[in-house]
Parts: C-alpha cells; sequence; structure tokens
C-alpha cells in the first residue's frame, strides 16, 4: 500500500499533467440524423440541486437540475479528447483522496491504539507486582497463625 507521502505525490503530479475538471460535471452525447446518416455530438453538462416546494411546514424536496457548460463538439475535437481526460484526472484523484483519508483514519487509529499499549503494559505491571505483594502477605499471615498457635500451645502447657 502507498505511503501519504506518495499519494500526495501521485496527486500533485495529476494537476500538473493538464486540466481538471470541476466537480458535478460530465459529458453528455446528443445523436442527430441528417440526410440518413448518424451524428453524435457531445457537450459538458453541470448538475445542481434546487430546492422544490414552499417553505411550509412540508420539507423541501431538492431537484437535480443540469446546465450546459461548454459544447465540445465531435468524437474526434480535440475539446471533447481533453474533456474526457480532465475528468478522468478528476476522478483518479477523487480516488487518490479517498485512499488518503482512509490512510489518514489507520495512521490515526494506530497512533491512539500506540498510546493505550504503554498505559495496559503499565497496569499489567501494576496488577501484577500487587498480587505478588498479596500473595508474600498471604504467606506471613500464615506464618503469624502458625506462630500464634505455637504461643497458645506453650501457654496451655
Amino acid at each position: 500500500m502507498a505511503t501519504q507521502l506518495q499519494i500526495k505525490a501521485h496527486i500533485a503530479q495529476i494537476k500538473a499533467s493538464g486540466v481538471i475538471a470541476e466537480p458535478h460535471t460530465w459529458i453528455s452525447a446528443t445523436s442527430v440524423t441528417k440526410n440518413g446518416k448518424k451524428y453524435t455530438y457531445y457537450r459538458l453538462l453541470k448538475g445542481f440541486r434546487v430546492k422544490n416546494g414552499k417553505d411550509g411546514d412540508k420539507p423541501q424536496k431538492t431537484k437535480l437540475k443540469t446546465k450546459m457548460v461548454r459544447y465540445l463538439g465531435t468524437a474526434d475535437s480535440e475539446a471533447y479528447q481533453e474533456m474526457v481526460k480532465a475528468i478522468a484526472r478528476r476522478n483518479q484523484i477523487a480516488r487518490l483522496l479517498k485512499q488518503l483519508k482512509t490512510l489518514e483514519k489507520q495512521v490515526n487509529a494506530d497512533k491512539s491504539q500506540n498510546k493505550r499499549k504503554p498505559l495496559s503494559r503499565a497496569l499489567t505491571t501494576l496488577v501484577m507486582e500487587l498480587m505478588a505483594k498479596f500473595e508474600q502477605l498471604q504467606i506471613e499471615i500464615l506464618n503469624v497463625k502458625l506462630e500464634l498457635e505455637k504461643y497458645q500451645k506453650l501457654v496451655n502447657l
């Protein structure tokens, strides 16, 4: 698995390689038939949410609206090919950012577990020492009882 530094370097490399598409944009295809021949044209669309309904007691629903950002032309056009690459770069960066976020969560979890380990080791050591002292006290109590019994036998004679 890649390290955080490697992922950040890869993201920087992707950003430097060209234009990155805006979030919530995609390419839409439109087909037109002219003189019995089918032509496909592409355009860049952007989606955004619009609230529907009145400002009453009912919660407002959001509806997805689209707006044409730019005409891209046919599949052979440079604008279309560049936008396909820009969207691919955006999606790749999004995947890397998600991977980076997951990795950061793992590192933070490992750090918090590492903080707990010395504490649990210290507690374990303390409990072990207390158990050893408790056993010593039990032995000493037994010895005192035995001494007391000997003393009572001597007094009763």
